[in-house]
């Protein structure tokens, strides 16, 4: 998942109220990278005495921005219990790597069935301390936050967010057993908050937190309206935030899936963050999508609402941008698909959307955030064939988001595995990891039980993501040195 994550690309790698338990304070420590953990270009920063680049996940506060990789991966004996990596960035390369599972005695819990650990991740400063921390969702049994401190030798302990709540969304399937994770300042007090539960009256946990995991305080965030009368039923499925009206407060986006007897749609709702809490303007109408991402795509100080539409006439490999403005998102639209002049590439499909995964980032230096789309196999003639398997690049500019400077990626010119087995682009990411002020791309195939995992990192250029030394992480580059 990506997504309202300042500092953060959590990358899937493989495809109610709970009491703290404190447990062992220490963390495992981080180890060596592996041989092959920094084939190419640099994963990390050049110079480790000046501050890491604003918005960078810095656990150890030496400079060098970290990348953080998770998922509801496998663990021993837990089909399901997920995995974090953290790849620590250093002057030449990437030097250190950390893996953490709920096994580890200094994280709360214990591995267990479907227990998701790191499913979703973000990091900020979360204590005011100076360095990065990382919380994670985890379902053990019930959904919760555990939040992993920084310090100057890493992730180095970790407490569980008492008294979380899950969503209470009346027209939702289960919110529970589909609990999103966003961080974000949203009351505009300058700390980190994290909203974990829509319709609760908990789901807002206000930062500072102390390092017992208690949030400074608590605030209801408010269920999203019904998307029309004809939907009973939806399934909640994403969560970003950003601020999107350009008064410094961060607002909340949130996207779900609706049933209804005509058609299936993707309804998108809107809260407005505030001093006085969470609200709903009246009159906000967004396109149906069911993922997006948050940059500043025209330059103009105010955050833009990056979306994949579903359904309409725009529902063909399209990016949609809905652009931010002081009465909120969505008064101006543009969508880039691949009939706009200069996208790469044929259209590819005549329903529902091809790209799974979004982000945004200024990967070409000109002081606009650009965008990446990710679209991993798809069996599109229910034949058994691959799909497309790419990754798209547009530029953002004056006027917004449009096809000039656009590049298709593809994943079999770097590597990817034949046949689309391993889903080349199923998560995407824009963070600036080696420090030069130029947002670098990341890129996965979470394979599958015979295809392993791996993880492109593409430096950034004022041309767009370079496949010129491109660094390839796997799995075993990760965790061999692990034990």
């Amino acid at each position: 998942m990506i997504g309202g994550a300042a500092g953060v690309v959590a990358l899937a790698v493989a495809v109610g109220m709970v009491v703290a338990d404190d447990g062992p304070s220490g963390v495992a420590a981080p180890y060596g990278c592996g041989a092959g953990g920094a084939h190419g270009t640099a994963a990390t920063a050049s110079a480790s005495d000046r501050p890491a680049p604003e918005g960078a996940a810095d656990f150890d506060g030496d400079g060098n921005p970290d990348l953080v990789l998770g998922g509801p991966s496998d663990v021993e004996g837990a089909v399901g219990g997920g995995s974090i990596e953290v790849v620590y960035g250093a002057g030449a390369g990437a030097a250190r790597c950390q893996y953490l599972t709920q096994d580890d005695a200094g994280i709360p819990g214990k591995s267990g069935y479907e227990a998701f650990f790191g499913a979703t991740t973000v990091a900020r400063d979360f204590d005011g301390d100076g360095y990065s921390d990382l919380a994670a969702s985890v379902i053990d049994p019930g959904p919760s936050v555990i939040i992993m401190w920084g310090s100057e030798g890493g992730l180095s302990s970790a407490a569980r967010v008492p008294g979380t709540d899950v969503s209470h969304v009346a027209w939702d399937n289960d919110g529970s057993l589909d609990e999103r994770l966003v961080a974000g300042d949203f009351d505009g007090d300058g700390h980190g908050d994290l909203v974990f539960g829509l319709g609760s009256d908990k789901g807002l946990l206000k930062g500072p937190f102390a390092r017992d995991g208690s949030p400074a305080g608590t605030d209801r965030v408010p269920a999203p309206r019904r998307p029309s009368p004809d939907v009973e039923l939806a399934r909640y499925v994403g969560l970003v935030a950003g601020d999107l009206d350009g008064d410094g407060i961060d607002d909340l986006v949130s996207f779900h899936e609706a049933d209804t007897e005509s058609e299936v749609n993707r309804p998108v709702s809107y809260l407005r963050g505030g001093r006085t809490g969470f609200t709903q303007p009246e009159g906000t109408r967004l396109p149906d999508a069911d993922t997006g991402a948050i940059g500043d795509v025209d330059g103009d100080g105010i955050d833009d609402l990056v979306l994949n539409p579903f359904g309409g006439d725009p529902s063909r490999s399209a990016v949609t941008v809905a652009y931010g403005s002081q009465d909120g998102p969505g008064k101006r639209t543009t969508t880039v698909d691949q009939d706009t002049p200069g996208v790469p590439g044929e259209e590819l499909r005549d329903e529902d959307v091809v790209f799974e995964e979004l982000d945004t980032g200024d990967v070409n230096g000109d002081g606009y955030a650009d965008v990446v789309a990710g679209a991993p196999r798809w069996d599109l003639d229910g034949n058994g064939e691959p799909g497309p398997e790419y990754v798209l690049f547009l530029a953002g500019g004056p006027e917004g988001l449009s096809g000039d400077g656009a590049r298709l990626l593809d994943g079999h010119d770097l590597g990817a595995a034949q046949g689309g087995d391993a889903d080349f682009g199923a998560d995407v990411g824009l963070t600036d990891l080696d420090g030069d002020g130029l947002a670098d791309l990341v890129v996965t195939a979470p394979g599958d039980s015979t295809v392993d995992s791996v993880t492109w990192l593409l430096s950034g250029t004022t041309d767009g993501p370079s496949t010129a030394g491109v660094t390839r992480l796997s799995t075993d580059t990760l965790r061999e040195t692990a034990h």
